[in-house]
């Protein structure tokens, strides 16, 4: 599976896995048409705000990005930084290994620390 299929399954994952828990959940990624040369143009993907998801119910907003392993959470942190997301918002960096039947969840309140790591998908809806 390459990068993209594996990205695309992941976010397709987590979205059911969040509506299982109650949320109602969008895509956040857009198309941009970017030019290349003699009239060309090719499509970029570009996630909103830093997402791929944006989570809610009654109580929450949560503006998710998906990882594939730990490696990149870093990264996924600093491009949340890069935007002015309100305090009622959470951002959360969910990560999923290979063959796990939940993922984990870092919750990071708006002064930019991990609030919380979650392992247990039963906690995440308390």
């Amino acid at each position: 599976m390459n990068a993209a299929a594996k990205g695309s399954y992941y976010k397709l994952r987590t979205k059911r896995w969040l509506e299982t828990k109650g949320y109602a959940v969008a895509f956040m990624e857009r198309i941009q048409w970017i030019p290349k040369g003699h009239g060309h143009m090719i499509p970029v993907k570009r996630d909103q705000f830093g997402a791929d998801l944006l989570a809610m119910n009654r109580d929450e907003m949560i503006l998710v990005q998906v990882k594939f392993g730990k490696g990149s959470r870093a990264a996924a942190r600093r491009t949340f930084d890069t935007f002015p997301i309100p305090p009622f918002v959470s951002t959360w960096i969910v990560s999923w290994e290979a063959r796990a039947r939940t993922p984990e969840i870092q919750v990071y309140a708006f002064s930019g620390r991990a609030t919380r790591s979650l392992h247990d998908s039963r906690t995440v809806t308390a």
